[in-house]
C-alpha cells in the first residue's frame, strides 16, 4: 500500500503555486486557477514575485469582503 498525504497540506501550496510559474520562449509567465496566463516576465524571480502580489492582493480583497464577526 503507497502511502498517501491526502491530508497533508502543508507543502501544497507551496507545490501548487511553483507549478504556476513557467517558461516558454525563454519568457517568464504565471497561471491562475482560472487558466488566465499574465506575463510575460523577463526572469523567472520576476514571475514569481508578481505571483506573490497577485495573490496577497486576491486575499486583501477577500478579506474586504468577508465583514468581521
Amino acid at each position: 500500500m503507497s502511502q498517501s498525504s491526502n491530508n497533508d497540506h502543508s507543502a501544497s501550496g507551496a507545490a501548487k503555486r511553483a507549478e504556476s510559474v513557467f517558461c516558454e520562449k525563454d519568457l517568464w509567465y504565471f497561471r491562475t486557477r482560472e487558466g488566465k496566463e499574465i506575463g510575460p516576465f523577463r526572469y523567472q524571480s520576476e514571475a514569481q514575485s508578481n505571483l506573490d502580489r497577485f495573490l496577497a492582493d486576491l486575499k486583501a480583497k477577500l478579506q474586504l469582503e468577508i465583514p468581521a464577526e
